[in-house]
């Protein structure tokens, strides 16, 4: 075995004291967290820590100290950023044991140093299209976070490892102002920054990675094909990333209470809340609301009621107090397809499910489905999000006769752009307008003479079983 990320279960987290305590306490050499002895107070526990394991068997130290001290803090990082950090540290690790590179060495020449002999790397990774320029500007922001912190931690390197600068990053803020932040910027991440910029004609819209939104076309061949495949898990969840835009992570840690009231009389869309202070996740837990168009939302129902669903309640893994507080949707032996964050029972996965099983659908069923029927397309679930946007952009701007080329100008447009923004959970107005721009580019041919959910709605019309 290679290189790997492995979780640890449960980490006991212990506040550093010189005082004895009861049971006493074993400090391990130059780390600033104590290991606790039975008796002793536990500061925190942390479920899924990842650690970085080499191809022998043993742990990457450094990483694991290193990751371990992101958890100290004001505002720890999360577990999906730990995650993320853990996996480009293991990617770091296994490239210098296949070039035999001593990351703790600093040569003379610059392009000899590991950090820059990495960075290209990197770069010939992204000319031979075995990664996305944001992905090798992500590994490279990692590799410098370990850096520095080997640098606090005390290791001194005779030559720098990258030349640092200030620098001002520009923005919009909430209410679509241009505003400006000092940062701090290296010649190793700039480095990304003309590849990344050309990727930005291309056919994908940036929002949070990059994204292609389905065509009409498209959309049609991927809901009939989850009808002939007969998933019903599967048809519903893409049905409701593509009417309300919600990201893979929310929409399978939704549960069953969130479809138990009754709509109002004559109401179109149903409101449900999600983010911080819900069972549902949401990115960095930031509360928002999702409208969900009532007819699926009456779908959704019927499946609840279906023996289908009622069977892999029965079979759930996760035993909640109330059969509501259960995830909406369940994998054939009842465990969910994402694990919330707030899940009681996250120490009894050995890995937690993050949509792998989703991913693997996608990869074993749908896209062979779709390719048998004559659509070459990669469709990927984060896609619908985009989609979604689209459809709900275009039908906000058809036929009203709008000045796209000098956006700035019509409040109209900006008021459109704010609502999309809202309901799709956009921190920045400058996310928003990317779909905008993409729109006006011609890459996006939608069909926008009918109402963006009617032809959604007209072939979704099977029997939920």
């Amino acid at each position: 075995m290679g290189v790997r990320v492995e979780m640890l279960r449960q980490l006991e987290v212990y506040e550093p004291t010189a005082v004895p305590q009861k049971g006493g306490l074993v400090r391990t050499e130059g780390a600033p967290y104590w290991i606790g002895a039975e008796g002793a107070g536990v500061e925190a526990i942390y479920r899924h820590f990842p650690l970085v394991v080499d191809p022998d068997g043993s742990l990457w130290r450094d990483a694991g100290r290193y990751l371990l001290g992101r958890l100290d803090g004001v505002a720890p990082v999360s577990h999906r950023t730990l995650e993320s950090i853990a996996g480009d540290l293991a990617h770091f690790r296994r490239w210098l044991l296949e070039e035999e590179v001593d990351y703790l060495s600093a040569h003379r020449r610059p392009r000899l140093r590991p950090t820059y002999r990495y960075c290209a790397y990197l770069h010939d990774q992204i000319r031979e299209s075995h990664i996305q320029p944001g992905t090798a500007k992500r590994r490279m922001s990692s590799v410098q976070g370990f850096y520095r912190w080997l640098e606090r931690d005390g290791r001194k390197f005779e030559f720098p490892l990258w030349i640092e600068n200030d620098a001002s990053l520009r923005y919009s803020d909430s209410r679509g102002f241009l505003r400006s932040k000092a940062v701090k910027s290296t010649d190793l991440t700039r480095s990304f920054r003309s590849i990344k910029g050309s990727a930005e004609y291309g056919e994908y819209i940036q929002d949070g990675g990059k994204l292609r939104p389905l065509p009409k076309d498209e959309q049609v061949a991927v809901v009939e094909a989850l009808q002939k495949i007969g998933n019903t898990e599967m048809l519903l969840s893409f049905l409701l990333a593509l009417t309300t835009g919600a990201r893979l992570q929310t929409v399978f840690t939704l549960r069953r209470s969130n479809f138990a009231d009754e709509p109002r009389k004559n109401a179109v869309a149903y409101r449900i809340k999600v983010g911080r202070g819900t069972l549902v996740d949401t990115k960095y837990g930031k509360q928002m609301v999702i409208l969900v168009p009532v007819w699926l939302y009456r779908k959704v129902q019927v499946y609840m009621r279906s023996p289908r669903c009622l069977s892999r309640v029965r079979d759930a893994f996760n035993n909640c107090e109330t059969a509501n507080d259960e995830y909406l949707f369940l994998t054939r032996t009842g465990r969910p397809y994402y694990l919330a964050q707030c899940d009681a029972f996250a120490s009894e996965y050995r890995s937690p499910p993050r949509g792998n099983s989703v991913t693997q659908f996608i990869r074993q069923q749908l896209t062979p489905w779709l390719r048998k029927e004559g659509f070459g397309i990669d469709v990927r679930f984060h896609d619908l999000r985009a989609t979604y946007g689209m459809n709900l952009l275009e039908e906000s701007l058809n036929g009203r006769g709008f000045n796209l080329t000098n956006p700035a100008g019509d409040p109209e447009i900006f008021e459109i752009l704010m609502r999309i923004r809202e309901r799709m959970g956009h921190s920045s107005l400058a996310t928003t307008e990317r779909y905008l721009k993409y729109s006006r580019r011609g890459e996006y041919e939608q069909g926008v003479q009918v109402d963006y959910e009617g032809f959604l709605r007209e072939i979704a019309g099977m029997e939920v079983l």
